[in-house]
């Protein structure tokens, strides 16, 4: 999943940040240039983030459902209810870029530890989820570690603010 169509994912990556709905992301966002953001997220090192700390992924639980989904997943220890979960929240939250991937397949993926890494921002210290909802989901309910590219405010500014 993740070497085949890393353009593709790095592509969806900066559309999410730039279409991202969140108003403290929307602010920040206002005057950075799109391709040196792209190129930001290319050559931002990949680490892995403790799922343990999940909530405090500000606009990761920022609904009462999305809240509902996570207590669920956090409980969840068959794959088939998981699977179902993921299913359930797709429905009241669809996709806005069809990725071409079934939920199943990107949980195989994370098993594998072979998936596109989910793109956070840090801003103002807090941590904001861009790209990757289900992925992270899916660490969560595997219990591991989650691949991620950690994108700072301080770097987005002193590299991509324009001019």
């Amino acid at each position: 999943m993740e070497r085949r169509n890393k353009e593709l994912f790095d592509a969806i990556d900066v559309e999410n940040f730039f279409k991202t709905w969140h108003r403290d992301i929307r602010t920040f966002r206002e005057n950075l240039d799109q391709d040196c953001v792209l190129d930001t997220i290319k050559n931002t090192e990949i680490s892995f983030f403790d799922i343990s700390k999940c909530k405090e992924v500000l606009n990761f639980t920022n609904t009462l459902k999305c809240k509902d989904v996570l207590e669920r997943i956090l409980k969840e220890k068959d794959t088939y209810n998981f699977l179902s979960i993921l299913k359930e929240r797709d429905n009241f939250h669809p996709r806005r870029v069809e990725r071409e991937y079934s939920i199943e397949q990107i949980l195989e993926s994370v098993t594998n530890i072979n998936y596109h890494p989910i793109l956070f921002l840090e801003l103002n210290k807090n941590y904001y989820i861009i790209d990757g909802r289900t992925r992270f989901y899916c660490c969560i309910f595997l219990n591991i570690p989650a691949r991620v590219r950690i994108l700072t405010d301080s770097n987005l500014l002193e590299t991509c603010k324009n001019k």
